[in-house]
């Protein structure tokens, strides 16, 4: 194990993490963290921009496109979740050789995870189209996207594992850049490859992130090999001591749970679009939620998932460093600054709905559509910044368990129920689907403040 001394050299600036005011720690891990997302929300926003000029069917086949993606790399979000709590609590604890062995490990199942899901996306893609209800128009498009976007899978999986190695040991800024690079790459790749001569329409779309993450991640490995413990990407000392059983289950104890979360919100997802398939004009429901959801994610979600990770860092260096008081409170800040983002941030949706919609599409009933869900779901965002980032401080002190329960217990056991129930039973439309998502956003949020309080989760052990 290295001496404090030697990692006190090593650490530098990202001490301020574990030492000092707990507001320049959430600033630091913050700001870089919020840009990152908000040059995703850019890159979403190009390619629902992109999807509205080539028609509704296919925004609808986008849609559908990214909940398939986004399902092949569940196992990839729990690799990413241990990878955080694991490396954020040694680094915390000074020890640097721990924290290169998990890293090691987590890029190495990284590399073999990429390619399960990529060859998985690609033989089940299909299926899963014509299984969601989608029209044989859209699941024509949705193939001529998936097939090139699911082969992004491989790049993106080691990228989202590299990041998360940057952001555990304090170092939100190189994700930043390399986000920002993908970024610019997907908006001028979409523009010339969808709208310009090689008119490749949606198939564009999926080729702009497959060339962007490849090379993103190019450079995110470059630039971790040449860290402190760039002696993770050693392949000859990784053959020489091989894959890890017992690292393995260490990830996934903590990661599988983090894992089930996310499927009960994309399994969800899924019902969601089975559900507009019952309704009288499906395509229409399926391309306002495709668009509603994007929309979402760049004016609200984004930056909340950038607190999200901060605060899992925040706390997993803490409990390292064996300040638990110190990790809740960073935990209360960033979700008093969450709740307050997105209270402005859902004041936008409810009241700017209507140019934001038609924005996106000139179909007027996708419009209206569009424009029930952003006023609905706006009501709810305040909530939706709470369970998220409380639920990230949780998962970066590894306590996953717990969370994943409550999500499952609100995602899927009643929120589907209750979409089902308004939009089909009372014949209320998409808008009984998204008052579903709200009620449960809601409930969800309260259960969040009341498990933090309880204060379990500094006590877990990794």
């Amino acid at each position: 194990m290295s001496t404090t001394k030697e990692l006190e050299l090593i650490h530098g600036r990202d001490d301020v993490i574990i030492h000092g005011s707990t507001w320049a720690a959430i600033w630091h891990m913050s700001w870089p963290l919020v840009l990152n997302m908000a040059t995703i929300s850019v890159a979403y926003f190009a390619d629902t921009w992109v999807a509205g000029q080539l028609g509704s069917d296919v925004q609808a086949a986008i849609g559908m496109g990214g909940q398939i993606w986004f399902f092949m790399i569940i196992l990839v979000i729990a690799l990413s979740a241990g990878t955080t709590a694991l490396v954020s609590r040694f680094w915390g604890a000074r020890d640097l050789e721990a924290t290169i062995e998990a890293a090691r490990q987590s890029l190495a199942f990284g590399f073999f995870f990429g390619l399960a899901t990529a060859a998985l996306g690609l033989i089940c893609a299909p299926s899963l189209l014509k299984i969601l209800g989608a029209s044989a128009r859209v699941q024509a498009l949705g193939w001529d996207y998936l097939k090139l976007d699911l082969l992004s899978q491989f790049p993106y999986t080691l990228l989202w594992i590299s990041n998360s190695i940057f952001r555990a040991k304090g170092n939100a800024r190189v994700p930043m850049v390399i986000m920002a690079l993908i970024t610019f790459l997907v908006i001028v790749l979409d523009l010339v490859l969808c709208l310009g001569p090689p008119h490749l329409g949606i198939s564009g779309i999926g080729l702009s992130w497959l060339i962007a993450g490849t090379i993103g991640v190019i450079l995110s490995l470059s630039i971790l090999r040449g860290s402190e413990i760039g002696s993770c990407l050693d392949i000859k000392l990784l053959l020489s001591r091989g894959l890890s059983g017992q690292w393995f289950v260490r990830l996934m104890k903590i990661g599988i749970p983090a894992c089930v979360s996310d499927l009960s919100w994309v399994g969800g997802n899924f019902v969601f679009l089975l559900i507009f398939a019952h309704t009288q004009d499906p395509t229409s429901c399926q391309a306002s939620w495709a668009i509603g959801l994007r929309c979402e994610e760049m004016i609200a979600a984004m930056p909340i998932y950038a607190l999200s990770m901060a605060v899992a860092a925040i706390v997993g260096q803490n409990l390292g460093a064996r300040q638990p008081q110190r990790a809740e409170l960073a935990g209360w800040q960033v979700g008093g600054i969450g709740a307050a983002l997105n209270t402005v941030a859902g004041l936008v949706m409810v009241l700017c709905a209507a140019p934001i919609a038609g924005l996106m599409s000139s179909d007027p009933q996708v419009i209206r559509y569009t424009v029930q869900f952003l006023q609905v779901v706006g009501l709810c965002e305040p909530f939706v910044a709470i369970w998220l980032i409380l639920f990230g401080a949780m998962q970066g002190a590894g306590y996953t368990r717990w969370p994943m329960w409550a999500t499952v217990a609100c995602l899927a056991g009643f929120r589907i129920p209750i979409a089902w129930y308004l939009t089909i039973t009372l014949g209320m439309g998409p808008v009984g689907a998204w008052l579903s998502l709200a009620i449960c956003s809601v409930a969800i949020g309260l259960l969040a403040i009341w498990r933090f309080r309880t204060g379990v989760w500094k006590l877990h052990k990794v």
